[in-house]
């Protein structure tokens, strides 16, 4: 079973070290092929890659530093359709921060012909059991909620991008990441636009591996902050910016939600809640 693994990474060159060798000794029943987007690290990230590919196989891709997540995620996507010629099974999307247990690349294969070629979501919880990332199933409107691994049996409407496993018949279909998307949202849409296409998700019925929930301490939802730096840091790329998250809405819920939507954060910051 042959699987392309798609990163992007930024100066944290042992968690990307480390993502990469677990993967492929954690799953001796897979043939790996990574497409690694490195932003312009300088913590000597492409040096570690680059030997690394002496002994696996490793694409990586250089970047000026301004691709962030999903741009990054996008650029490793073209890659593959444009680039990878060898006929693999899969592709896997995943966040170099997840420590992942053993096998459980090829148990999500098995779980995804289980499922009729489904989209396999691999949940992560926090190191303390507390589910980090996953699946996600819109509740009402734009509201939803992570699925836990109990949940293996329920239908999906997308997903945190930290690990997911996409059949190659329906990568390519869908394409890549949108282009709106610099660095959050591209996850969420990809997902979205998965479903779109008549195309299934779940989440996998075990925890794939660790990874601690990002803080919203000295975000843009951190209420101990002044509502001007609140409005700075939901503004900046990393925050919820205006543009994409409008955009978001609208594409995947109409212009009622995506005008609600948007105007809710500033309503928050407002009222420092």
């Amino acid at each position: 079973m042959k699987i392309v693994v798609i990163l992007t990474c930024y100066n944290r060159k042992e968690k990307t070290e480390n993502c990469i060798r677990t993967l492929v000794s954690g799953n001796p029943n897979c043939e790996f092929v990574f497409v690694v987007v490195d932003d312009n690290s300088s913590d000597g990230t492409q040096e570690v890659i680059s030997k690394m590919k002496d002994k696996f196989d490793i694409h990586l891709l250089r970047s000026s530093g301004n691709l962030f997540y999903s741009a990054g995620m996008r650029v490793g996507m073209q890659y593959v359709m444009d680039s990878i010629k060898q006929i693999y099974d899969h592709i896997l999307l995943v966040n170099d921060d997840v420590t992942f247990f053993e096998k459980c690349v090829e148990k999500m294969a098995e779980q995804s012909a289980q499922q009729d070629n489904a989209v396999i979501v691999g949940a992560t919880h926090d190191g303390n059991g507390m589910l980090s990332y996953s699946a996600i199933k819109y509740t009402k409107g734009i509201r939803y909620e992570k699925l836990n691994i109990d949940e293996w049996q329920t239908e999906a409407d997308t997903f945190n991008g930290n690990c997911v496993l996409i059949p190659r018949t329906i990568f390519l279909q869908v394409g890549v990441m949108d282009r709106h998307y610099s660095h959050s949202l591209g996850d969420f849409d990809y997902g979205l636009l998965i479903k779109k296409n008549g195309h299934k998700v779940y989440v996998f019925k075990k925890y794939v591996g660790i990874c601690e929930n990002n803080s919203a301490k000295g975000t843009w939802m951190d209420t101990s902050l002044s509502r001007r730096l609140r409005l700075k840091k939901k503004e900046d790329i990393k925050g919820a910016p205006f543009r994409p998250w409008f955009y978001f809405l609208k594409k995947n819920f109409g212009v009622v939600a995506a005008i609600k939507g948007t105007i809710t954060p500033y309503v928050r910051i407002l009222i420092k809640k």
